[in-house]
This record gives C-alpha cells, structure tokens and sequence, in this order.
C-alpha cells in the first residue's frame, strides 16, 4: 500500500515546514499550500487522504476553505488547526464536515495520533464500503434470477416483451427503454413490440430491418454482446445502450436503453447486468415464438385456414393494449356471405363437400384483398372476422371495398360469395373487446336495413351521377336554409374534430357555393386530417389546409352534393337541379353503408388516392 498523501494549508511558513517535517518524518506524503485558493487548485489536479487546513488565513479562512471542499467532495476528510482562542469556531467548522481539530501550538505525537486515526476510519469505512459492495452484487444477482424466472411466465411476445423492457430499465437505472422483436426465429425484420418510459414511440420505427438497424445506428453490435452509441437524429448527441437478444448464434431482437439517472454514463457493470438479463430473455422469448407458431397452426381451420373465433378474440386483446401503449387506431371488419342471413347455405352434415369449397373460396378472396398484418378468423356463425392492425376507419372502409370488389368480381360471385361488410375502429367505437364486439353487432344490423338492402338496383348504379339521379328520387321537401345550416355544420365538423381522419366531396354548385366559401373562410387555418375536395370554379381556395380543388371532372354538374365519411358520423347531402322557392327537394341521409359506398365511387370517379394508413 502506498504513502497517505496529506495537504498542509498555512499561510505561516513555519507551521508549513513544521508539519511537513513532522509528517513526513511519520513516513506520510506532505504538499503545503499558502493559501486556500491555492488548496482548491491542488485538489482540482490531484487527490489527497487527508486535507490539514489552518483556521485563520487571509483570503479563503479554514471554515470557507471546509465549505468549498465539502461541495466538490463530500467524503474529503479535513482536519482543522486552530488556536485556544479560536475553538468555538473550529467546532462550528465541524459542523460544516471537518472530522477533527487540533490546538496550536501542537506537537508530533498530537498530529501524528490525529491522522492515524482518521486514516484508520477511513479503511474501516471503504472496507465496509467494499464488503456492502459484494454483498449488493450478490442480492442483485440473487434479484436478477428472482426477476427472470418471471420472464417465463407468460408465453404471450409482446406482454413478454414489455416484461423485458421492464427489467432492462429496472437494472441499469434508465429512463427509456425500447424493444424490437423479430416477426419470426431467424427473421431479419424487427418490429417495435415494447417501450417504456421518455420515449416518444411515434417517433420510433415500427419495423426496421436487422441489418439496417445495425449500419445506421449501432455499428459493431452483430459482433458485440452490448455497445454504447450516440441515440439516432439526437442533438444532444446522448448516448445509449444497444443489447442484442440472442438465442444461440440467431439475434431475435435488440433492446436500446437511454436516459439514465442522474445524467449518468452506462457502466460496464450496466452492461453485465443488461447482457445477462437478455440472456434470459432470449430463452422466454424463443420459447414464446415456438409456443405462438404452434398455437397458429392448432387455432386454424383445417379447411379454411383462418384462425378461430377464440384466437381472434384474443389476438383483439393483444391489440388492444398495443393501441393504448403507442396510441395507434386498429379496426375489426366483418364479412358476412349474403346466403348466410337467407339461410341458404350448404348443410355441413348433408353436403359437407360443397360447404368446405365455398367456405375455401370465401376465405381466399377475403385474403387476396387484405394485407400481410391483417389476421382473417372464421366465426361460428359462418361469418368472417378480420382485424386490421393501425387502421382507422377510413382506411377500413378501403379495405372492406376492396373485400367487395374482391368477392363481385370472381365468377363464383353468382353462388353466394357476395355480402355485406361491417367494420369499428378501436377506440372510437369502444375500448374493449366486448363494446366493440356490441359496436360491431349494431353495424352489422344497421348494414341489413340499408337503403342498399332495401333497393339493390342502388349500388348497381353504373356511375355515382346516375346514383345521385336515382337518389334524388328519394329526396323529401326542407325549408330552403336547411341546405346552408347543414353545409355549415359539416364543414365545421371536420375541424371540432382535427384528430379523425375521412374524407368531404363537396360539389357546391351555384346555389351552395356562397355558403361553401364563407365557411372555409372561417375555418382557415384550423388544423384537421379529413381530405376536403371542392369540386368547381372555386380559384383561390387552392392554398387551403387539406383542401383539393377540381375545376373539371367527369360528374354532372347539374345538382350540388356533398359526401362525409370517416371516424365520425357518416352524412350525403344531394340537393335538386331546379333552384328553390321556399322549399327545396333535397336527399340527405347517415346511412353508412350507402355514404360509405357513395363516397368511395366518387373516389374512384375522381381518380382520388387514398391511404390506408393516414400515415402512408
């Protein structure tokens, strides 16, 4: 063991040389300062054991020089000089963290015994420090296996995850964790399943390939066991730690951890404890993904191939507390054959052949219409249940169009393969699984009394002008100002709701044109995500927020019309060629399937590009 080293501060030369004569003598290391100025230089450069300070100096006194001390280092240890005349003083410097004092004018055996002493407690107390140390590491390696046993308690990937990402923060004190997950063992697509804490998940990518991932932000991890990086896009240029999740040589995702307490860096003990916990981690998650293939090919119908009504329902679940952890819509659509509410299809027991090959056919023009993340179910009534993850009800009712294209289209259409569609959107239609079951029950009897039921000949309107045409024929006789009351609170509807997403066709015409201007006068600037196409000679509007102007289309001009649909309340207005009296003979109606329909007719008339996803 080295020389304690000791700092003498007098502005005496004599008691300076004195104690370093002294000191040293006693086989201590001894560096003298004039002053307390000079002393917290000293102390900035270098360490010391043990700091020996007179009490009255000029400049920085003995109690200042304490203070200061005790602010840049609070476990320095000080032991203050002082005269007889000056001890009050020097206790009340004890108070402020000197360990000692000693009376002017001392001797060898007083100082030397003083620093024995001090140094002394001060190995007892790194020795406690140190044995506290071990026996913390061994009840948190003893936490850390208590904690990872519960890793395998669910065989569930994403709850897993967010169990993961829970423990990683918990260890290495960060404030931020996320979690990417292969799709599948050996995939090299990750997608985001678990965040915790600061982190903006919208910000984050949902699926980002390995090797991607890897170049753009953590060079060196496909060879590392964890490495530290600056965060992506950070202009604070904050680092964080990247840990693989390997089950033997195959990654299966990567954990980021960022924000720890106290601004603080990751230690390597951080890492080791990271490194084990994703040890543990891989074998629950590798377990999860076996059990969750499995599960898929059991939760199958044998002929179909869709998933069953209960791995549906639980699927929904999971999707649920997705929604509400990273704030993205999900919708569930239901397709049901149109044979299936007459009651004329195949009797399983007496014709089970021809049951099998409509329900095949069934199923395989749903699935050509749907996306690779859309999960097709079968229900026990017959009926198809689709859920469409971070879909809203927009892109929704695009998909279920394409559903009905899909299935008119093919040449077994004739033998019962057309029928009706009905979707929610989670949360605007409820927040659990049994409101949005109940929301769905109530679409789906609401879509049976459709104006689309009641007159098939509607929806084989070659065009959505003839449909208006025949539309009109329905239209009933409202005081002359309910168009203009109605234009307006549509068109303020779109902006009292900014957050939801759809789309308003407005051909305005002459007579509605002046009302149309002045509310998109007033609601300017007003933010909203709904898609507002102005149809006519409307110059000037062309800068508007969401809005489209077509001067030219292909629709008759003849009448005015608007179409509202989206998240919210479904509306279609189409007013009478003929200019009004008093009266006005106009058709107006929230019947969502026919708005549903109408609108996406028009859509296709216009030659208007609509997403699925609003972020697409």
């Amino acid at each position: 063991m080295g020389k304690a080293r000791i700092l003498a501060v007098d502005d005496q030369r004599y008691f300076r040389e004195l104690t370093e004569g002294l000191l040293g003598d006693a086989g201590y290391d001894v560096q003298t300062a004039t002053s307390g100025e000079e002393a917290l230089h000293l102390l900035e450069r270098d360490d010391f054991d043990i700091v020996l300070t007179d009490l009255v100096m000029p400049g920085i006194d003995g109690c200042e020089l304490v203070r200061r001390i005790k602010e840049r280092r609070p476990e320095q240890d000080v032991i203050m000089v002082t005269g007889v005349v000056d001890v009050k003083t020097a206790v009340d410097a004890m108070k402020q963290g000197a360990v000692d004092y000693i009376l002017k004018p001392f001797d060898r055996d007083a100082l030397v015994d003083s620093v024995d002493r001090i140094l002394k407690q001060r190995r007892l107390r790194d020795e406690h420090a140190r044995l506290m140390e071990e026996n913390l590491e061994f009840m948190g390696v003893l936490s850390l296996l208590e904690r990872a046993v519960g890793l395998f308690g669910t065989l569930a990937v994403d709850p897993l995850a967010e169990r993961l990402v829970e423990g990683l923060c918990f260890e290495t004190r960060a404030q931020t964790g996320v979690l990417w997950v292969a799709d599948r063992f050996g995939g090299r697509t990750l997608r985001l399943v678990g965040a915790r804490g600061l982190v903006r998940v919208d910000g984050e990518p949902e699926t980002v390939e390995f090797d991607d991932f890897v170049s753009a932000w953590c060079p060196g991890l496909e060879a590392g066991r964890s490495i530290v990086a600056a965060l992506p896009e950070d202009a604070n240029a904050r680092e964080a730690l990247y840990v693989p999740i390997r089950a033997g040589d195959v990654t299966i995702g990567i954990a980021r951890l960022a924000d720890k307490l106290d601004d603080g860096a990751f230690s390597d003990s951080d890492r080791a404890m990271a490194e084990k916990v994703c040890e543990f981690g891989a074998i629950a998650l590798q377990n999860a993904m076996r059990f969750r293939a499995l599960e898929r090919r059991s939760l199958r119908d044998p002929v179909t191939r869709a998933y069953t009504r209960e791995f549906f329902e639980d699927a929904v679940r999971n999707e649920i507390q997705k929604s509400q952890r990273f704030g993205h819509r999900f919708s569930i659509l239901r397709i049901e054959p149109e044979d299936l509410e007459k009651g004329s299809r195949p009797d399983p027991e007496t014709d089970a052949w021809r049951a099998d090959e409509e329900r095949l056919e069934t199923a395989r023009l749903i699935s050509g219409a749907l996306r690779s993340t859309d999960l097709l179910a079968e229900s026990d009534d017959g009926a198809f249940l689709v859920l469409l993850p971070q879909t809203d009800a927009l892109g929704a009712g695009i998909l279920a169009q394409r559903v009905r294209t899909a299935m008119t289209s093919s040449p077994d259409a004739g033998a019962g393969l057309t029928g009706r569609c009905a979707t929610v959107t989670h949360p605007v239609d409820g927040s659990q699984l049994e409101a949005l079951l109940r929301a769905l029950d109530e679409r789906v009897a609401a879509s049976r009394s459709s104006l689309l039921g009641a007159h098939p000949d509607l929806r084989a309107c070659p065009t959505p002008d003839s449909l208006m045409d025949r539309l009109l024929e329905l239209a009933t006789s409202e005081a002359v100002e309910t168009e203009g009351q109605i234009l307006r609170f549509v068109l303020e509807d779109v902006v009292r709701r900014p957050g939801d997403r759809g789309i308003l066709i407005l051909s305005p015409g002459s007579r509605w044109l002046p009302d149309v201007l002045e509310t998109l006068y007033e609601i300017r600037g007003r933010e909203t995500r709904t898609e507002i196409v102005l149809l006519g000679d409307v110059a000037g509007q062309e800068d508007a927020s969401r809005l489209t102007c077509i001067a030219k289309s292909s629709l008759d001009v003849r009448r005015p019309f608007l179409v509202y649909y989206g998240e919210g309340p479904a509306y279609a207005m189409v007013g009478s060629a003929a200019p009004p009296a008093t009266t006005a003979r106009i058709f107006q109606t929230g019947d969502r399937d026919l708005v549903e329909h109408l609108a996406f007719e028009l859509q296709r008339e216009l030659g208007i590009l609509i997403s699925v996803r609003g972020g697409d």
